[in-house]
């Protein structure tokens, strides 16, 4: 037996149950994370994972946690350990188990999250390419379990507590470095056994540049920024508007006085970089949900809704409606509030139709119900007409609904959560009874690119989008833009015919991304921004 002060190689045939007996690997290492310098022998990319009393600790509350394992690489490989996730009631409380790492964003990895375990290939573009899943996993947080991932070949296999889960194919990567993260979660590892014909590596871990740029970390109201939205100004330049609080609801408090504002960001260079955030709209209340439009005419409008804290009981806030914000010298100076719909609420942008008809998406709930609306103007925002109601089907839709106008005039809505459409023959006065598209999605929001391809972004899974080559009629399969499930996504055709697509985190220290993509007939190119 030969061993050194960080891990033994035991060139034994394995006999593990938790490994198929198909596959008899020569070699198994076991990593000893208790040993004197173990943390000199793995990359923690974050500065959030550390070695403690034996165990591989990994800080994920607020951002992805990873640790790379250096000194080996294997091709066939079975990467075994205990790992356990403490208890929390918000976020997903994922541990992952890294295979086959090429560079710190090209891997294979299974997923175990609250109750699902779920293959995924990362690349630099794209770093959640989701190859299988199975859920209704018992697996408690607070507890110790066993999880397994075994690539033989273009074969991996996923096992939990000694159970194989499912086995599927992926071609794509040979070989490479182990490792581990917890994402939305605290995380701790321990009883690593990496078995297979490893080699010893000295080569760096090479880190590719991340295929996202920030737009925003700290606005100056908590670090929390979300639900962002961008345009095009009339002299080239970008706008994004966002939600800057000290978490999701930011009511009013000693810290924050007013509660959540609106604020903003500008970019000169396409998306690349992005001036200091600056306050647009800071009213009494939590100003939330802002998207922002320029108009034919030149003029900006910023609409939001308000929410007011109250000590009825029961209650933490009651909800003032849609509102919106004027300018009319490219975003110097704002007018004062106008409301736009008591009672109704919105998280998409004004659309202006090709007629000059301004719409905007809205909807309501109560206990009982809910359901999409919208309200029109023919006065550029002048005035508003009552709240024009959505028949939901049925089904209940907090709909958070956005509207694009299709080539023949038609009216295209889209409603969340099961995401259902509806449309209109007479430009937003009535609409068809809502109807599910055929996928999931929170917070839709739709974009005709200059080739006339259609988008459609959302929450669900995770940050995602659909394309739509023939207005609307039918949607591609779900395409992947992050790991992150804030979404709130919005997006904006750059100078060169690609696609600048902006969303949030989610959790404590939100901040807002944003993303470079060609849509094409043939699918999506991801593309640097720096």
């Amino acid at each position: 037996m030969k061993s050194t002060c960080l891990f033994m190689l035991c060139c034994l045939p394995v006999a593990s149950t938790c490994l198929q007996p198909e596959h008899a690997f020569a070699e198994e290492v076991s990593i000893d994370l208790s040993a004197e310098g173990a943390a000199d022998n793995w990359v923690f990319l974050e500065n959030t994972a550390s070695i403690c009393d034996g165990e591989l600790v990994f800080d994920g509350r607020q951002k992805m946690s990873r640790a790379i394992f250096k000194p080996m690489e294997w091709d066939d490989v079975a990467l075994r350990a205990k790992f356990l996730v403490e208890p929390a009631e918000r976020g997903v409380l994922a541990c992952g188990f890294i295979v086959r790492a090429v560079d710190a964003a090209t891997y294979c990895y299974v997923h175990f999250d609250r109750a699902q375990a779920i293959l995924v290939r990362s690349d630099p573009s794209v770093s959640w390419t989701e190859i299988k899943r199975v859920g209704g996993l018992k697996k408690p947080a607070g507890e110790w379990h066993e999880g397994q991932l075994e690539c033989v070949g273009d074969t991996l296999k996923v096992s939990l507590n000694g159970q194989l889960l499912y086995e599927a194919k992926e071609p794509t990567l040979k070989g490479g470095r182990i490792g581990f993260y917890a994402n939305q979660g605290l995380a701790h590892v321990k009883d690593i056994v990496v078995t297979g014909q490893g080699r010893a590596t000295t080569s760096e871990l090479r880190i590719p540049p991340k295929p996202y740029v920030h737009v925003c970390t700290d606005a100056g109201a908590g670090a929390y920024e979300a639900f962002p939205d961008v345009c095009r100004l009339s002299d080239g330049r970008l706008m994004a508007v966002f939600y800057a609080g000290y978490g999701h609801v930011a009511l009013p408090n000693e810290q924050l006085p007013k509660g959540g504002r609106v604020s903003y960001c500008l970019s000169s260079d396409e998306g690349r970089t992005w001036s200091d955030a600056k306050v647009l709209y800071d009213g009494p209340d939590d100003d939330r949900d802002p998207s922002i439009v320029q108009l034919s005419n030149g003029q900006l409008i910023c609409n939001f809704f308000s929410l007011r804290k109250t000590d009825e009981p029961g209650k933490r806030w009651i909800g003032l409606g849609s509102w919106m914000v004027t300018s009319d010298d490219l975003g110097k100076t704002w007018s004062e509030p106008r409301q736009i719909a008591e009672g109704a609420y919105c998280s998409a942008p004004i659309r202006e139709l090709s007629d000059g008809r301004l719409i905007l998406g809205l909807y309501r709930e109560t206990k009982q119900s809910a359901a999409g609306a919208v309200a029109i103007s023919d006065d550029e925002g002048k005035t508003w007409s009552d709240v024009i109601d959505i028949d939901n089907g049925g089904i209940r839709l907090d709909a958070e609904t956005d509207v694009i106008e299709l080539k023949d005039g038609t009216l295209y809505a889209a409603q969340r959560p099961h995401m259902c459409f509806t449309i209109s023959k007479d430009r937003g006065k009535t609409w068809s009874v809502s109807e599910p598209i055929g996928f999931a999605g929170h917070c839709p929001y739709f974009l005709r690119t200059r080739d006339n391809i259609i988008l459609l972004a959302h929450r669900v899974p995770s940050t995602s989008l659909h394309y739509s080559l023939d207005e609307c009629k039918t949607w591609s399969e779900n395409v992947q833009v992050d790991t992150v499930g804030g979404a709130y996504p919005s997006m904006v055709n750059l100078k060169d015919g690609t696609v600048l697509i902006v969303y949030y985190e989610e959790g404590s220290g939100s901040s807002i991304r944003g993303k470079r993509f060609r849509a094409t007939p043939s699918g999506i190119e991801w593309l640097p921004l720096d």
